[in-house]
């Protein structure tokens, strides 16, 4: 059995998604956050978002990775940034943490406009 964590927006269609990334998973638990219940899915906030994001950034300038500025989400330069991140990577969490970092970069960026557009997400997960 493996841990799926989706993020939904208000129409319960999922932004995004993955199975077995655990590490990301405890950053954003270890966030503030409100519980939807009966469930233990959490709501996903702009200063949420902003906090994870943070700290990937901040690991990978401590790791000495590039932190180049990145495009618009609705740009095609975005689309094609997006496009590099390797389909197998959403089913389990790299063994080398900091070769995630720049994926989750990306996505973040775009789980954050997501965010912005919805007023906040929900965070669905199972163990």
């Amino acid at each position: 059995m493996g841990l799926d964590i989706g993020f939904y927006r208000q129409d319960e269609t999922e932004a995004l998604g993955f199975r077995n990334h655990g590490d990301l998973f405890d950053i954003f638990i270890a966030q503030p956050h409100v519980r939807v219940e009966p469930h233990d899915d959490f709501y996903v906030t702009r200063p949420m978002v902003m906090s994870v994001l943070e700290e990937i950034e901040d690991e990978m300038a401590a790791g000495g990775l590039p932190l180049p500025p990145l495009p618009d989400r609705d740009t095609l330069a975005f689309a094609v940034l997006r496009s590099t991140i390797p389909h197998d990577f959403f089913w389990g969490e790299p063994d080398d943490w900091m070769t995630a970092l720049p994926f989750y970069r990306v996505l973040l960026t775009e789980l954050l406009d997501d965010v912005r557009r919805d007023g906040c997400l929900i965070c669905g997960w199972s163990a």
